[in-house]
């Protein structure tokens, strides 16, 4: 197609855990080229370049803030300048995402206290186009804002839903999303990532989605039947428009959010719609006694009864069409035979004085109903 500029793919903080073949295939109406590379520990040691995790490096942090709550799209607060220092690489056994644990060196109050430790997460891998007006940067810094916007308008939504849920005394505790910022790191080669707290304890997952789009829930202890309950009150309030399909953290402190949206570009969340992910949400979704005690709609039903609707026919309808009628399923047979066949309303409520008397009537209008057919 005369176009022949490259697409690089970034391997973010590179280890041996990076170590295996990359492949990289472009297909369109002139054809498909494919093209891989081994990267392994060998070439890995060329081209790393090694940190000094002893001085730190100074960062600028910047919170998302929502001022008017859902109904804005979300403003970058004041920025906090400080200094982090490195002292676990990479944490987790995610492939999507690297993070670290840092320690506060200064700089972060109040949001993080000097000494404490938070985590450090950027996405992993990223690809980007190697022309002028597309660099490596730009993609992670555009990736990186997604983050924070997607888990922050998810903390919103869910500060609502632990209002809600606090009025109902047997509810019990509810969940918290953890809020995420974002930082800049100047010295380093991927300049841009998430920051949060670090959250100590078991680690779990408890509603997940696949690379392929398949939803995985866990439905068995209390705390993750809330989280479907979430699931389920989320998607009721935006009216079947936003999902969430990944809830994972510490107890009830949640992180890793992750969401679809049923049309492109609905609040900014995402850059492209998935109904195939909701129908199958509507049938996967099994409500529990939470979601019973928000009172909210049983999605199955919901999903039959419009097909209920459409296929129904108003009396009105019915009346003037006659449907309940045998008679006019018969072949050649006269719509205005069928009206002067008729019994008058008034010999029907004189028929129901008795029932005696409504069995002969009864008989003498079904006679008198037959005379036209015969004919």
């Amino acid at each position: 197609g005369g176009d022949e500029s490259q697409v690089a793919l970034a391997i973010v903080h590179a280890s041996s855990q990076d170590c295996g073949v990359y492949g990289c295939t472009i297909s369109n109406e002139y054809g498909t080229d494919t093209t891989d590379f081994l990267l392994s520990e060998e070439i890995l040691t060329e081209f790393l370049l090694k940190e000094d995790l002893e001085v730190g490096e100074e960062i600028e942090m910047t919170p998302l803030l929502f001022t008017k709550g859902l109904a804005d799209s979300g403003c970058w607060g004041e920025k906090y300048f400080g200094r982090i220092l490195t002292e676990t690489v990479h944490i987790g056994e995610g492939c999507t995402h690297k993070a670290s644990r840092v320690k506060v060196i200064y700089g972060l109050d109040p949001v993080f206290e000097s000494g404490s430790t938070c985590i450090i997460k950027v996405q992993n891998p990223i690809a980007y186009g190697t022309k002028p007006e597309s660099t490596l940067a730009e993609r992670n810094s555009d990736t990186a804002k997604q983050e924070c916007k997607v888990q922050d308008m998810i903390r919103e939504y869910c500060k609502i839903f632990a209002a809600e849920a606090r009025v109902n005394e047997n509810f019990g505790f509810s969940l918290e999303v953890i809020p995420r910022y974002l930082i800049h790191r100047p010295a380093n080669s991927v300049p841009y990532a998430t920051v949060e707290a670090d959250l100590t304890g078991d680690f779990g997952k408890y509603c997940t989605i696949d690379l392929k789009g398949k939803l995985f829930s866990q439905n068995n202890s209390e705390l993750e039947q809330k989280c479907c309950t979430f699931q389920h009150w989320i998607h009721q309030w935006t009216h079947g428009n936003l999902l969430v399909t990944q809830l994972e953290g510490v107890e009830t402190k949640i992180t890793n959010v992750k969401v679809v949206t049923k049309s492109k570009g609905y609040q900014g969340l995402t850059e492209c719609g998935s109904p195939e992910v909701f129908d199958q949400f509507v049938t996967h979704h099994q409500c529990n006694y939470y979601c019973g005690l928000l009172g909210l709609w049983a999605l199955k039903t919901d999903l039959q009864q419009p097909a209920k609707m459409k296929g129904s026919r108003s009396p009105l309808l019915n009346r003037k069409l006659g449907s309940n009628s045998p008679q006019l399923q018969r072949k050649g047979h006269s719509p205005q035979m069928s009206r002067k066949a008729n019994i008058s309303p008034k010999i029907v409520r004189k028929a129901q004085e008795t029932e005696d008397s409504n069995s002969v009537r009864n008989q003498k209008s079904a006679e008198s109903l037959s005379v036209p057919e015969l004919r």
